[in-house]
């Protein structure tokens, strides 16, 4: 798993019930400074955690954390 994958399932963690958008996750999981030097860095990331089915995305394109114990 990388840094980068890392920092969003820790941000996702913190309100595993909330979604939230690509842009938001982008904004919140990493210092500003950072975020405004690569605004879509979040992008990678979240496709292979999604393709880990380690994240859901809802039908609205929206993020959360997938729950523990979850079965395919």
């Amino acid at each position: 798993m990388t840094h980068e994958e890392t920092l969003i399932l820790d941000f996702l963690s913190e309100r595993p019930e909330t979604v939230f958008a690509r842009k938001e996750i982008a904004r919140k999981a990493v210092k500003r400074a950072l975020y405004e030097e690569n605004p879509r860095w979040a992008d990678q990331p979240l496709a292979s955690l999604a393709a880990q089915d380690l994240i859901e995305i809802d039908e609205g394109g929206l993020y959360k954390i997938r729950k523990p114990g979850y079965a395919r």
